[in-house]
C-alpha cells in the first residue's frame, strides 16, 4: 500500500505519494479537490498520462530522443510511436520512486537520484522537490545538481479541474508550432489570429498541446505566466521558467467513478521550451556541475466570492 503525504496552511490541504512525487489532491478552504486524481484501484489511465507526476529531468518531447552535447549525441530511449521521447522516455521521473525526506505541517521534500547514463543521459544527478503551502499559495522549488554537463527542463504535471467551463489567460505573444509528431517546427510564431491567443481570457482550443514562450531565458525570480478562471475560483501561476507548455486534456481517459473525462482538466506546465537540446535559438536547457537547475513556481488559488441572492 502507497504511503500517502499531506500538508496544510490555514487554506490549502495537499496530499502526494512517492511514485512520481504526485500531488493526488489539492483542497481550498475545504473544498473539493481542484486536480484529477483517481484511484489506482480503479485504473491506471489517469497515471499514465502523468497527472500529478513531476515529468523529466527533460520534460516535454525530443525529437528522436536524440540530445547532442558536444561531439556526443546521447541517445533517450523513445516512448511515443518508437519516434519520440516523451517526458524523458518509459524511465523518467514521473517512474521514480521518490524519498520523502523532509516533512513538516506546511512542506514536503521529495529526493530522487538518477545515476550517470540513467535515460540516455550523462551525469550523476540529484533531484528535490519541495512543496510548501502558505494560506492560498502553493510554492515549488525544483532542485537539480550533475557532475557533468546534462540537460534539465523538469516540469509539475497535474490537471487542473475545468468542468463547467472556464477561461484561461496566457502572459505570451508568441508559441511553438508543432508537426504530425506534435514537436516543434523551430517557428516562433505569433499568437494573434491564431487559437493560441490567451492575451486576453478565453477557453482552451481542444487542439492545443503547445509550448507558450513567456520569455526568452529563465528569471531568477517567478514572472507571471498564466491565469485560469473556473466558475468557482481562479488560478494564478507564476514561474522562473521560459515557457508554459499548455494541454487541453483532449485525450483524458474516460474515467466516470472519479468524474474524468476528456476535456475535463487542463495541464499548465512551466518548463523549458521542448526539444529545445536540437534547437539552439530556443533557450538553453543545459545545466552544469556550477551552474545546476533550480525552478521556483507559484500557485496562488483565489475563491470566486458568491454574490448576495
Amino acid at each position: 500500500m502507497t504511503t500517502t503525504y499531506t500538508i496544510h496552511s490555514d487554506r490549502l490541504t495537499a496530499t502526494f505519494d512517492p511514485d512520481g512525487a504526485r500531488m493526488r489532491s489539492l483542497h481550498l478552504d475545504g473544498g473539493p479537490n481542484l486536480i484529477l486524481d483517481a484511484d489506482e484501484g480503479i485504473t491506471s489511465a489517469l497515471r499514465d498520462t502523468y497527472g500529478g507526476t513531476i515529468v523529466g529531468p527533460l520534460a516535454n518531447r525530443v525529437r528522436g530522443g536524440k540530445v547532442p552535447l558536444g561531439a556526443v549525441v546521447h541517445q533517450m530511449p523513445c516512448n511515443e510511436n518508437g519516434t519520440t521521447a516523451l517526458h524523458s522516455g518509459p524511465d523518467g521521473l514521473d517512474r521514480m520512486q521518490w524519498t520523502a525526506s523532509a516533512q513538516d505541517n506546511a512542506t514536503l521534500t521529495f529526493t530522487c537520484h538518477l545515476p550517470d547514463g540513467h535515460g540516455g543521459l550523462p551525469g550523476n544527478r540529484d533531484v528535490s522537490v519541495t512543496f510548501t503551502l502558505t494560506s492560498n499559495t502553493l510554492t515549488l522549488r525544483i532542485a537539480m545538481t550533475t557532475d557533468a554537463p546534462t540537460p534539465a527542463s523538469i516540469a509539475h504535471h497535474p490537471y487542473w479541474r475545468v468542468t463547467g467551463g472556464h477561461s484561461l489567460r496566457i502572459h505570451a505573444d508568441h508559441y511553438l508550432p508543432t508537426d504530425d509528431a506534435n514537436l516543434p517546427t523551430g517557428r516562433i510564431a505569433p499568437v494573434a489570429g491564431t487559437p493560441f491567443d490567451h492575451r486576453t481570457p478565453r477557453p482552451i482550443d481542444p487542439g492545443t498541446d503547445h509550448n507558450f514562450c513567456v520569455a526568452d531565458m529563465t528569471s531568477p525570480t517567478p514572472r507571471p505566466m498564466a491565469i485560469l478562471h473556473t466558475k468557482t475560483h481562479t488560478l494564478q501561476i507564476d514561474s522562473t521558467e521560459s515557457g508554459l507548455q499548455a494541454y487541453s486534456g483532449a485525450f483524458l481517459p474516460e474515467i466516470p467513478q472519479a468524474n474524468i473525462a476528456p476535456l475535463a482538466g487542463i495541464a499548465l506546465e512551466p518548463q523549458g521550451w521542448p526539444d529545445a537540446v536540437n534547437h539552439t535559438h530556443f533557450p538553453d536547457v543545459i545545466v552544469t556541475p556550477d551552474h545546476p537547475y533550480v525552478q521556483t513556481t507559484t500557485y496562488r488559488l483565489t475563491p470566486l466570492l458568491k454574490r448576495a441572492t
